[in-house]
């Protein structure tokens, strides 16, 4: 998997951004392998931002992305912003 490593510890994420953020991710490995996520960061309580990267970026998996996260976002109730 083509997947960043990121350090969730320093980004001041709590324990339920957190869960939705792997969530996510683990979801994203599965259906969109060349997709990787570059940074994430709390912007409120109940809401994350993250960027998303890849080498060809078209509509389509762009779209599969944010049907991802709206699945997560209403599991968790914790909102997904990609950038």
């Amino acid at each position: 998997m083509n997947l960043a490593k990121i350090d969730l510890s320093f980004n001041g994420l709590t324990t339920t951004q957190t869960a939705t953020l792997m969530k996510f991710k683990n979801r994203l490995a599965r259906k969109l392998p060349n997709f990787r996520i570059a940074w994430v960061k709390p912007v409120k309580e109940n809401m994350i931002e993250l960027h998303l990267e890849t080498e060809k970026r078209t509509y389509r998996n762009s779209r599969q992305a944010v049907k991802l996260a709206i699945e997560v976002e209403d599991e968790t109730d914790i909102i997904i912003i990609l950038r």
